[in-house]
């Protein structure tokens, strides 16, 4: 068991309570000066004043202390909706968007998403979790702690599984935690353009069973909006990574409104 002491700490920011704060209740924050945390095994046991900690946990029993040299120490932040795997950016989008092109418009072009596509794909392994572990270094350097990582920049077999190992290792090999959402339905590859319906049975019936097996995600998400995914293709694919265990995100009333309002009481959705 590793002990560990935060000390010299000018202000720590904690929330109150034990359980987990939504609405109004994350505005509960205590705020104690002249601080320190105590912590076993990588789970935070006790902050409070540095006194009073170092009488409960004395400094020589610690394995390890950390002195925060004056600063403030805060909750880590918890990014619930990243897409930090891809390759290449769409600056050049950046003119028509705010010229009033339509976003959809952008995707039938062949930009938007696809655009991302078509760069991660030409990226190779080597480069794409590069770029992951530099985007990771970032958000970690801002105080990020826990991110959502989605898929869906690859949208076949190959890309998108590499996508999700990715993210796999660099959980493994960084403090950052990453929790992993397949995003295959982020749009109609060209692949199957003009055949959503087979895209959806590809990913249900080939995707779905390997990502399971190999223990990549923990949740399944997709793109339900006009000119993307119906209603009912969304309720086939999540009806399907229910049935394997993944949790259950959703893109929906993006740009479009109310294309799933009150239209899918049978599943439950977390709302993005």
């Amino acid at each position: 068991m590793e002990k560990v002491l935060v000390i010299n700490i000018s202000q720590l920011a904690t929330p109150k309570g034990t359980s987990s704060r939504k609405g109004a209740e994350m505005s509960q924050i205590e705020i104690v000066k002249d601080a320190a945390v105590y912590i076993e095994d990588g789970i935070i046991k006790a902050v409070g004043k540095q006194e009073d900690i170092l009488k409960k946990y004395p400094l020589a029993l610690a394995d390890k202390h950390i002195d925060a040299g004056g600063n403030a120490v805060i909750p880590g932040f918890v990014d619930s909706h990243t897409h930090f795997l891809f390759g290449g950016y769409r600056e050049d989008e950046f003119i028509d968007r705010i010229n009033g092109v339509p976003y959809l418009e952008l995707l039938r072009r062949g930009g938007g998403i696809m655009s991302t596509v078509k760069a991660t794909r030409e990226c190779g392994r080597g480069l794409l979790k590069s770029l992951g572990q530099q985007r990771l270094d970032e958000m970690l350097s801002q105080g990020v702690t826990t991110i959502e990582g989605k898929s869906g920049y690859g949208l076949d077999r190959s890309c998108e599984l590499e996508m999700l190992e990715i993210m796999k290792e660099l959980d493994s090999e960084n403090d950052m935690d990453i929790v992993s959402t397949y995003l295959g339905g982020h749009a109609i590859p060209e692949e199957y353009s003009g055949n959503s319906g087979g895209y959806i049975d590809f990913m249900i019936k080939e995707m779905l069973p390997e990502i399971k097996e190999k223990g990549l995600a923990d949740f399944c998400d997709i793109f339900c909006e006009d000119s993307v995914f119906s209603i009912e293709e969304s309720r086939r694919l999540f009806t399907a990574a229910k049935e394997i265990g993944l949790g259950i995100k959703i893109h929906a009333d993006e740009i479009e409104v109310c294309c799933l309002q009150g239209k899918c009481p049978e599943i439950r959705l977390d709302w993005h």
